[in-house]
């Protein structure tokens, strides 16, 4: 939910938000080249990070040098004193492969060093999922034999930077044995990631190519931009909104997470010495391996295992922009997830404030495990810690995001006391607690009693503290996400993620019906069949339908429900056909289907009519 729309929900308005500070990325911040930590099938510059276009059909070949790509022979040189090896090397007039124009051509035999069999590698600059490869020489009378009769041709899908050291994987072939008889050779395959492709010429006569085009299907491979951990200076910010190329997030086609923790180092790298592990900085590991392959001798340590830092979150997606990650924390990294051709990302800023809410919120969920669909009773129980030396520290809000279907909050105690309390909620997002007086003692235990039914396993129970600071020209809203932590003695867990007690649960299931029986006649009573059902673990939207047969199996009525995610729904059945008339009075049989990404499924019973 919106900071906007949170604040009409509890009836204030909050002015300018003067105390807000920026993290920003791009030409008017920290620029991207210099924060990635790392990247895959993305394009970096200074001012921008982005994703190629890439036409269904489009021949990719003549934007290679734009996308900063090339093309290359591959040749012997001196790699180090006294040692050749192969490197690569550009050739004068191998770029008329991949120039556009069918009148320019290049042959091996124009270069004294590579003779008829040379391999030659296309780095298209970029990763691109291909569908089709053509090339031919030159189609006049004069060129159109020289045809290449005996090659190799294999794809690699850029994830080693490097076209030489790139692991390669074949497309087709042709040998000496049967060779190559057509001038144009025009393939098309299934698609694949390709950034790299290498020809490899077996050809004994004369050869050339005047253009080598590779044509995309459209699509993508997903790119993602990881920064390094980025720290703000003046202490730990309890980070808020995120806004991308000036806009909202939901409006751009892209996935960010960020993670937060108290130092630059959100996984741990050990080196192993003999039976031990010793715990070391990432470069101290990077090193090791440098010094097995460069040294001569025996070198003790070894590369051991990289761990997840426990002090550190997990990744988290941002939601509605806003970051959910627990504050306050002096480090911030996030990735970015592109799947979108043509998608250009230049600014990137994030909202924070440098006064966190609380020095600590933690907070658990109980129970942890439930039946699919019962409304159960669970109680959320938090511990917030704070600053006694500063007045501006405390909570008045507990804003709870679920896509569990909550019906009431019971009760909300501070200290074990019940306390006076009012609750809005916004059904399919969860529930705003007003708690009337802002909870200000260190060491404060507060507790919301509330009944939910579930109905996705593993659903989560996202809360976040909520405060508004009186500052210049009006009243700032200051977020703080509450951290998982084992804050009550009596439960077990320490989570805020529910699982079902049967997680083999059927997707479908029906929770309750009206009467068996109805009586379609329009006075009121019994006129409808009125069908409860859940559905369950639905992460994506699924068309559900509603039919109705009678006890031949034919069909009588059809009802289409839309798509719907995991949650309770009713539909009706007024006892007509799809032509709008009464059926006849007897025993009918009702479906339930849903197609879901996990398959087909479907529930049924039966209904009597009678009137």
């Amino acid at each position: 939910m919106k900071r906007i729309a949170l604040l009409l929900l509890l009836g204030l308005w909050a002015g300018p938000l003067y105390a807000l500070d920026l993290l920003e990325l791009g030409p008017r911040g920290q620029k991207w080249n210099k924060i990635r930590e790392s990247s895959r099938f993305m394009a970096v510059a200074a001012d921008s990070i982005w994703i190629w276009p890439a036409e269904p059909r489009a021949n990719l070949a003549p934007q290679t040098l734009a996308r900063k790509g090339g093309i290359y022979a591959e040749v012997l040189r001196e790699v180090l004193p006294g040692f050749l090896g192969p490197a690569l090397a550009k050739k004068p007039g191998l770029e008329s492969w991949i120039d556009g124009d069918a009148a320019t051509a290049w042959n091996p035999e124009e270069d004294e060093e590579l003779g008829r069999q040379p391999t030659l590698h296309l780095d298209l600059g970029a990763t691109f999922r291909v569908n089709r490869i053509r090339f031919h020489p030159r189609l006049d009378e004069e060129h159109r034999g020289l045809i290449l009769g005996s090659f190799d041709i294999s794809t690699s899908d850029g994830t080693v930077a490097a076209a030489l050291t790139a692991e390669y994987k074949s497309l087709f072939s042709y040998t000496e044995t049967f060779p190559n008889r057509q001038t144009v050779v025009d393939r098309s395959f299934t698609s694949r990631d390709v950034r790299y492709i290498r020809l490899s010429s077996q050809e004994k006569e004369a050869w050339e190519i005047a253009e080598l085009e590779l044509y995309s299907d459209g699509t993508l491979p997903t790119g993602e931009f990881t920064s390094m951990p980025l720290f703000v200076r003046g202490g730990s910010p309890v980070w808020g909104q995120v806004k991308a190329n000036g806009e909202d997030l939901n409006r751009l086609p892209f996935t960010l997470q960020t993670r937060t923790g108290p130092d630059e180092e959100p996984l741990v790298y050990y080196i192993k010495r003999g039976d031990e592990l010793e715990r070391v900085s990432r470069s101290d590991y990077n090193n090791v391996a440098l010094r097995r392959y460069t040294t001569i001798g025996v070198v003790e340590e070894e590369q051991g295992p990289i761990l997840p830092n426990p002090e550190w979150s997990p990744w988290q997606t941002v939601s509605d922009g806003l970051v959910l990650s627990p504050s306050p924390q002096r480090y911030l990294q996030f990735r970015l997830l592109f799947s979108e051709p043509g998608l250009v990302l230049r600014d990137l800023a994030f909202e924070y404030v440098r006064r966190p809410l609380a020095t600590a919120l933690k907070g658990e969920i109980s129970p942890l495990e439930v039946e699919p669909g019962v409304e159960t009773e669970f109680t959320l129980s938090l511990e917030m810690q704070f600053d006694p030396g500063r007045r501006d520290t405390g909570v008045r809000y507990l804003q709870v995001l679920t896509p569990a279907v909550v019906s009431q909050v019971e009760r909300v105690l501070v200290d074990d006391q019940e306390t006076v309390f009012s609750a809005a909620y916004q059904p399919g997002e969860g529930f705003t607690v007003d708690l009337w007086q802002r909870v200000v003692q260190a060491g404060s235990f507060v507790q919301l009693v509330f009944r939910a039914a579930l109905f996705r396993d593993g659903t989560p129970f996202l809360v976040r503290a909520v405060d508004l600071r009186p500052e210049e020209g009006g009243l700032e809203t200051v977020y703080q996400t509450v951290r998982e932590g084992d804050v009550d003695p009596f439960s077990v867990g320490g989570q805020l993620v529910v699982r079902f007690r049967t997680p083999s649960q059927k997707l479908v299931q029906a929770l309750g019906k009206g009467k068996a029986l109805i009586t379609p006649n329009g006075d009121g009573i019994n006129d409808f069949f009125a069908l409860s059902y859940g559905l369950f673990m639905l992460i994506q939207p699924a068309p559900v339908t509603l039919s109705i047969f009678d006890l031949s199996g034919r069909q009588l009525r059809q009802s289409y429900a839309g798509a719907d995610l995991s949650g309770q729904y009713t539909q009706l059945w007024d006892g007509t056909d799809a032509q709008g008339h009464l059926v006849p009075p007897g025993i009918y049989l009702y479906r339930i289907e849903v197609d879901a990404d996990t398959g087909h499924h479907s529930w049924q019973g039966t209904v009597e009519v009678a009137y």
